[in-house]
């Protein structure tokens, strides 16, 4: 080493570390991309509860006209009340009324024993249908006498609904629509119970 020479000076290296700003806008950035994520993500998880309900709604009420499709196909001795109520024997002779209540907005299917109601249940699930209305319209017999059941059976019934389809996330939805049906027994010659 050369006394004269000046002695090394160890390297300072530049540390770069980042700035007050640079953190705020990295914060900033994340945050955003949280929220539009979590918005992303509840927004769905909302629609696919909708859509749940909307399901479990169309089903229960797919199950509830087929009840009545089934039960009418087979009643016979159909008489209507007021367009919103029908009273029938089922095939085991037993009385039963598809009646509309307008107060507690449903469907209601009675069975009776000896004129008392012995069974009544709602056809829709309240909790998911409410009935606006139900018009039921059966067809005009050719003949009301009664040398032969089927000339004065009703041949055809025809239920008109006005439903509202409801979610648990206060979302509804209008469902109308029309079912058809041609009682087998109005074939019979003479009614089954008599």
């Amino acid at each position: 080493m050369d006394p004269l020479s000046p002695t090394p000076q160890p390297m300072i290296k530049n540390k770069k570390s980042f700035t007050l700003l640079e953190i705020a806008i990295v914060i900033f950035l994340f945050s955003f991309i949280v929220t539009v994520v979590s918005t992303i993500y509840i927004n769905l998880t909302n629609a696919s509860i909708i859509a749940n309900d909307y399901y479990q709604a169309l089903e229960n009420v797919r199950l509830g006209s087929e009840k009545i499709w089934r039960t009418l196909k087979y009643g016979w001795n159909f008489n209507l009340v007021n367009n919103q109520q029908l009273d029938f024997q089922k095939k085991d002779c037993t009385s039963a009324s598809l009646k509309f209540n307008s107060s507690t907005k449903t469907l209601e299917y009675i069975e009776y024993s000896e004129g008392n109601p012995l069974n009544y249940q709602a056809v829709f699930d309240p909790n998911l249908v409410k009935v606006n209305d139900i018009i039921i319209a059966t067809d005009t017999p050719r003949s009301t006498q009664r040398y032969d059941y089927f000339q004065y059976s009703t041949k055809l019934i025809v239920i008109y609904y006005d439903l509202e389809i409801k979610s648990k996330r206060g979302v509804t939805s209008s469902l109308i629509f029309e079912q058809a049906v041609a009682p087998l027994n109005s074939v019979y010659q003479t009614p089954r119970c008599q």
